[in-house]
């Protein structure tokens, strides 16, 4: 085989392969493989990334393993489901050449928007893509049997223009085996992969917790480790950039450690450290609290007069590297301009909440004039049941909102991706069903009208909405635990202890009276109202 036959990215445009998939241009090439932008003629002319995977290993057995890594990435994806991850369509070989046909994604990698900004990224936005970062990391990690994905640096994470990000390449990503020494392989990036990956220990999750923090440690410093004279030594990042807050400065020193114990335990822990710093920064930061972690944009800036980064690679889709310590050396880190200082930033705890945006408040309102409107209406219907029936809807109507609760719950648990907040949900929706029993079971005896063997007789059922409703409530306290201003603490505190009290006094009325509904009323619309809130705190402060 010629060395032109084995370059990637010559197939030229308007190729078609698989006689589906229409060549449109080359997106982005690197030693082992290239990426073109084509066209899925099948399935209605979508947009597709194909990645081609090169051949230029001499030896049989050489392409034989790199043809099976290629498949093990096909294989991988397929399995995964997270939305930092492009989705996988098609794997297939073609004129001795293997294809993976996946999302085709519209951004730059870090490594690009390094290079347009001529300095180091906003730490606001660096902070927003670690977390999403953690996100997906976290959602490896916890795969059965766990997943390493052995090769995070800059120019594996793709960011779209509204700073979502997505993690490419998993072409030397493996499952995770208790007890193994250490890796068969030794591939990964020189300057992002940990001591382990050069073959003393087997990677584990801690590995990628190293690559991630030397990825940080570029963004917020514009030095690329791969240039280091050693690279396993990171510069103080506040000597390169002072507006890094010092507890960052400090994550991103352990999460570097050459000894993988002092690392973060967990891509979780990381996070959770990322949203204390986010939420507690100093006057002296750049103001963190003004960026929503779900929306803060990617900046693409343009050039200014500044000493370009150095880069070891090409900047789409570069190739994995096998590790060598033969490298010449060259300036440890390049000179970095000052940063303007941004504006200071709400402690979380304090100040302006970032909840109650236009859109959340219309979603609050609307809610809420629903559920008291709703109640007002059926509670003043008369004879529901026919003309013999004294009953009314007030039972029914303590029902339909004790359902909504419920489905208000659910709905929230796909905004909250922290455990401890879905476990709150969880409880909250399992306290909230025995009440809603006990409101089904007064329900039909109204429909019976009590005159004869009554629903369930010899069941009272008062306890169980009383307890239910009030757990409930007690429950969703927990929320306080969480990250947030101290407005939307207080208000949280306020809605959920007022339902709780409500939920207990209401017990203390007969079943006819009107303030026994009214309380249970108001204890079933502030539960739901405030869970609807505490979704909103835990979306925003995640």
């Amino acid at each position: 085989m010629s060395t032109y036959e084995q370059v990637t990215g010559r197939l030229p445009p308007k190729s078609l392969l698989k006689q589906r998939y229409l060549i449109d241009s080359v997106a982005g090439r690197g030693g082992m493989s290239a990426v073109y932008k084509g066209i899925d003629t099948v399935n209605g002319n979508r947009l597709v990334a194909i990645k081609e995977m090169s051949q230029n290993p001499v030896l049989m057995s050489q392409i034989n393993e790199a043809t099976a890594r290629f498949y093990q990435e096909a294989d991988l994806l397929r399995s995964l489901h997270h939305p930092n991850l492009p989705r996988i369509y098609d794997a297939f070989s073609e004129n001795g050449r293997s294809y993976l046909v996946m999302d085709y994604i519209e951004g730059k990698t870090l490594l690009q928007l390094l290079h347009d900004a001529h300095q180091p990224l906003p730490v606001p936005q660096v902070i927003d893509y670690a977390l999403q970062l953690c996100d997906v990391l976290n959602y490896l990690h916890q795969h059965q049997p766990p997943i390493i994905f052995r090769d995070l640096k800059p120019t594996n994470v793709m960011v779209q223009r509204d700073g979502h990000i997505y993690l490419i390449d998993f072409g030397i990503a493996r499952f995770f085996k208790e007890g193994q020494a250490q890796d068969t392989v030794f591939l990964g990036s020189p300057g992002y992969a940990p001591p382990e990956q050069h073959g003393a220990a087997q990677t584990n999750p801690r590995s990628d917790i190293y690559a991630l923090g030397a990825t940080l440690h570029c963004c917020l410093s514009g030095r690329d480790p791969f240039h280091a004279v050693d690279r396993f030594a990171f510069p103080p990042l506040r000597q390169i950039n002072p507006q890094v807050p010092l507890e960052l400065e400090q994550l991103i020193h352990q999460m570097l450690s050459m000894n993988e114990q002092q690392r973060p335990p967990s891509a979780l822990a990381v996070q959770q450290r990322l949203l204390q710093i986010k939420h507690q920064a100093s006057d002296a930061t750049t103001g963190l609290a003004h960026v929503a972690a779900a929306s803060a944009p990617t900046q693409y800036a343009q050039p200014s007069p500044v000493t370009p980064l150095r880069s070891s690679r090409p900047p789409d889709y570069a190739p994995t590297v096998q590790v060598s310590t033969n490298t010449p050396a060259t300036p440890a880190y390049n000179t970095i301009p000052t940063v303007s200082p941004a504006a200071s930033p709400q402690k979380a705890g304090k100040g302006r909440s970032e909840v109650w945006s236009p859109k959340f408040i219309g979603l609050f309102a609307l809610l809420l004039a629903i559920t008291i409107i709703g109640s007002v209406i059926t509670f003043n219907i008369t004879n529901p049941y026919g003309p013999g029936n004294p009953w009314g809807l007030d039972h029914a109507t303590e029902l339909g909102l004790s359902i909504l609760l419920i489905i208000v719950a659910f709905a929230s648990s796909t905004f909250v991706r922290n455990i401890t907040g879905l476990g709150i949900l969880f409880l909250t929706i399992l306290a909230t069903i025995p009440a809603g029993f006990a409101f089904f079971v007064q329900t039909v005896r109204d429909v019976q009208n009590t005159l004869g063997t009554p629903f369930l007789s010899g069941v009272s059922v008062n306890p169980l909405l009383t307890f239910g409703l009030a757990g409930a409530a007690i429950i969703s306290l927990a929320w306080l635990l969480r990250k947030t201003t101290l407005i939307d603490r207080v208000t949280l505190l306020v809605i959920f202890g007022v339902a709780a009290l409500c939920a207990l006094l209401q017990s203390a009325n007969l079943d006819g009276d009107v303030t026994k509904h009214l309380l249970l009323l108001a204890s079933l619309i502030l539960l739901i109202q405030g869970t609807v809130l505490a979704a909103r705190t835990a979306q925003v402060y995640r």
